[in-house]
């Protein structure tokens, strides 16, 4: 699926079709409760902007001791930017699946709504969530049509605030506290610090790194992932 919509995205003269194109690639190194030892992931996504709507796509691979599918994640988002009583906003509609494990699925579906000036930023937002067996599993573990396979978490709140402290006409630092990040939605009560730099190399290219801290949370040690990790990338803005 994200091969078919790069391939569309970029097919058309991107100059009639869309203003502006980027292309976002990171990678990660980091630790957490689940990784047994350090993991690696790599992460390629693309974003098109046509008038005041703007679709993102990627995926990210994911390596490390455990026994977890390479291909960890996909998203889908779509944004429409507007104004409300001259405050500037941006509503984005999300799609997530991760092969949670071999045996296990987990589909996120969400909205959320943000808000950035020069110096903060904040989103605010809901998602419900779904793990499931896939096909595969039903078969090897012969679940009847009667077994329940899923387990649905209906509503969720997700969160960012971040502070923005440019530098230099090229740099900024940013710090945050958030829930979820690219491919990862976390419960409420499971925070995530971070620490960033954005380091703008020139008109079309920007150079950002994020030291991150992912707190177990509160009660749910055993159900959640925590850990840090150190994330280097680039966005590109190819037209």
């Amino acid at each position: 699926m994200t091969g078919t919509l790069l391939f569309l995205i970029l097919s058309f003269p991107a100059n009639t079709l869309f203003s502006q194109i980027w292309l976002n690639g990171y990678t990660e190194t980091g630790t957490n409760n689940v990784s047994e030892g350090f993991y690696e992931g790599v992460s390629g996504q693309v974003s098109a902007k046509f008038h005041n709507f703007k679709v993102q796509t990627g995926g990210l691979f994911y390596f490390s001791n455990a026994n977890n599918p390479v291909f960890s994640a996909y998203k889908l988002q779509l944004e429409n930017i507007f104004s409300a009583f001259k405050i500037p906003l941006t509503i984005t509609a999300f799609y997530l699946w991760k092969p949670f494990s071999d045996d296990l699925n987990e589909t996120n579906v969400g909205a959320l709504l943000s808000y950035e000036s020069k110096h903060f930023g904040c989103e605010l937002g809901l998602n419900t969530r779904f793990y499931y067996f896939n096909q595969q599993a039903i078969l090897k573990y012969g679940f009847t049509s009667s077994t329940s396979t899923s387990i649905w978490e209906p509503v969720n709140a997700m969160y960012r605030v971040s502070y923005y402290l440019p530098v230099s006409p090229k740099t900024e630092f940013e710090a945050s506290i958030t829930n979820f990040d690219f491919f990862q939605i976390e419960q409420e009560t499971n925070p995530q610090i971070r620490l960033g730099c954005n380091y703008k190399l020139n008109e079309k290219m920007l150079l950002y790194g994020n030291l991150g801290y992912l707190e177990a949370g509160l009660l749910n040690m055993r159900v959640n992932t925590f850990g840090v990790f150190l994330r280097a990338g680039v966005v590109w803005q190819i037209n």
